[in-house]
């Protein structure tokens, strides 16, 4: 074999893996904001409403969206698509269902203020963290987050006011379907970009960089 082809074949096994582990970090950051009452992330929330009223798991009903938005995805930006697209819309829904579980059985979840307060703040870290580790290891994009960069490729709009219209608009539709709207939800619609930022800067580059996982290096 080829020392380079063996080279970027490692170099794009270690993306691959911390894409991974930016998923996992993402679902239970998702969940932990889920069980302490304080909501959760737009496009979850509308899933967790509408699934219900089916009668469904998150985990079935968000691959069942993910793969329609797929089909979208390929046909009007298909370059959004990578590994980590398939491992996002495959494992997001069905870690929540699990994290759910797990943490549901194991912690004494009182309802209390204080609880919710902590698992905001825990979860709200660990949510833009996960982003911030998935997203720059260039593996590809969730469906859901490909939708705003192909109206920003397509379009005039910008990429933050498209991406701010589409978590608004899907906020409202969990809104009327029952989804758990709190207040990570109206962060994640509006405030995540500088915590991303933060641990882009200060965390998750120099980690990828010292382990050769950087997509950008």
């Amino acid at each position: 074999m080829d020392p380079r082809n063996s080279e970027k074949t490692k170099a794009l096994a270690k993306r691959v893996a911390f894409s991974t582990i930016g998923i996992v970090i993402i679902s239970l950051g998702t969940t932990i904001c889920r069980i302490g009452g304080v909501g959760v992330d737009p496009f979850t929330a509308m899933n967790i409403g509408i699934s219900g009223f089916l009668g469904l798991s998150l985990g079935i009903y968000q691959l069942a969206v993910n793969i329609a938005l797929l089909v979208l995805v390929f046909i009007f930006g298909r370059k959004q698509i990578g590994i980590g697209t398939i491992i996002n819309m495959v494992a997001v829904g069905f870690l929540i269902d699990f994290f759910t579980w797990l943490l549901t059985s194991m912690l004494p979840l009182d309802g209390s203020i204080f609880q919710a307060g902590v698992c905001l703040v825990i979860g709200v870290g660990l949510f833009t963290f996960g982003v911030s580790t998935y997203m720059n290891t260039d593996t590809g994009v969730a469906p859901y987050d490909a939708v705003a960069l192909i109206i920003a490729d397509r379009t005039p709009a910008p990429y933050t006011p498209a991406r701010m219209a589409q978590d608004i608009l899907v906020a409202a539709i969990a809104f009327f379907v029952g989804g758990p709207i709190g207040v990570f939800t109206v962060i994640s619609a509006f405030f995540t970009g500088p915590l991303i930022t933060f641990w882009n800067d200060h965390a998750t580059i120099p980690m990828l960089k010292h382990a050769g996982a950087y997509a950008h290096s």
